[in-house]
């Protein structure tokens, strides 16, 4: 079983459950069904092969904590196979990205260790005034929205290992 598989297998989701008809239907659009025209052929056909390729995505970002719900669900051979696949393929490369955004959004969430305590403004003691820009100090006072990181799956053993180590695979 591929990782795409395992994160499928682990979902409640009942559209977890849909690659195998997708499968059966982007072969062959009209099993248990007849066609009356030639568009709905290809509807089915294309719904269906667009599912084979993005429903892992799909159910991937439905988990609650997709890492922590996935751990010890993967093997070494498994994380090896997709990040081979991940090299040559957009789509499973596409996953895999989603997949290091989560690791690293928890690895910066566990590694917070304090807390910003605002200070305590009166708020009756502002006024717009004759200010030009009224929301100008707003990113000031330490506080700072951090950007989306951006992935680039360049190094294979440090990103092997990122998974080895998110997901808790016993080697």
């Amino acid at each position: 079983m591929n990782f795409e598989e395992k994160i499928l297998k682990e979902s409640k989701n009942k559209q977890a459950k849909l690659l195998r008809a997708a499968k059966v239907a982007a072969k062959s659009p009209d099993t248990g069904v007849k066609i009356l025209k030639k568009g709905a052929y290809y509807v089915i056909r294309d719904c269906a092969k667009i599912t084979e390729l993005y429903l892992p995505h799909l159910v991937y970002s439905q988990l609650k904590n997709p890492i922590q719900m996935l751990e010890g669900v993967f093997t070494k051979a498994d994380c090896t196979d997709f990040l081979g696949r991940a090299k040559k393929d957009l789509v499973t490369n596409q996953l895999l990205n989603l997949i290091i955004i989560d690791i690293k959004k928890q690895n910066i969430l566990e590694s917070a260790s304090t807390v910003f305590k605002q200070p305590d403004l009166d708020t009756s003691a502002f006024d717009e005034g004759d200010e030009e820009d009224i929301y100008g100090d707003y990113e000031a006072g330490g506080v700072t929205v951090e950007e989306e990181p951006e992935v680039i799956v360049e190094v294979q053993k440090d990103i092997l290992q990122l998974l080895l180590d998110a997901f808790k695979v016993k080697n």
